[in-house]
């Protein structure tokens, strides 16, 4: 797959080729989901919403860290729905797990709906990022939480397929983006470490988390 194509796929997974896109970020991104969900306090009741859930194999991790909550997905490619909702047959069964094949442009949510919104590797394809940014403030209770997780600029910038429609941000250009629209910084979570590439060469990876609240 050539690094536009990739870009395309990692952006909105689609057809086979999605499919199997999504099964390598299960692990790619398994490091990064540890990092969000150690920097987050779930507490019982809460209602949580993730932008950009993929295949959604990781959603049963939530209610292993909090019975009690109540999860909402949104993803706007049509294949991961659909992907997500067979993976989690019996939470979407018991209502414990609802999801939308939407755009964040245009969330289908009442105002002050949720405590917490999560959103992993999604914050590159936010473009232009108003309209996204105010829709999330706008579900989010006041005080709510959005926890941004990804990968700073100098970390994936030499990788060819970031250089197609991806938006890059460094730590403080995130935070700055953040507080425009009336959010503010609650804490800020790294892990670096390395990894071996499919062509035997050693990668330095950088998971990021940034965590903010709604003001």
């Amino acid at each position: 797959m050539d690094p536009i194509e990739l870009s395309l796929q990692l952006k909105k997974p689609t057809g086979e080729a999605g499919k199997e896109v999504a099964k390598v970020l299960n692990e790619s991104n398994h490091t990064l989901y540890q990092l969000a969900f150690e920097s987050i306090n779930l507490q019982k009741d809460d209602k949580v919403l993730e932008i950009g859930f993929g295949n959604g194999i990781h959603f049963p991790e939530y209610f292993r860290l909090q019975p009690r909550l109540s999860v909402t997905g949104v993803d706007y490619s049509i294949d991961m729905c659909e992907e997500a909702k067979a993976n989690n047959e019996d939470l979407i069964t018991s209502k414990k797990l609802g999801l939308y094949c939407k755009d964040t442009t245009d969330l289908p949510f009442s105002d002050k709906r949720f405590d917490l919104v999560v959103a992993l590797n999604v914050i590159y394809f936010l473009d232009p990022p108003e309209v996204h940014l105010k829709e999330i403030h706008r579900v989010l209770k006041p005080g709510g939480l959005f926890l941004i997780g990804y990968r700073p600029r100098h970390s994936v910038e030499h990788l060819a397929f970031t250089k197609q429609n991806f938006i890059l941000y460094e730590p403080d250009e995130l935070t700055a983006l953040l507080e425009k629209y009336n959010f503010e910084k609650v804490r800020a979570d790294t892990k670096s470490y390395q990894k071996m590439a499919m062509d035997d060469t050693i990668l330095n990876i950088t998971d990021s988390c940034l965590l903010v609240k709604k003001v």
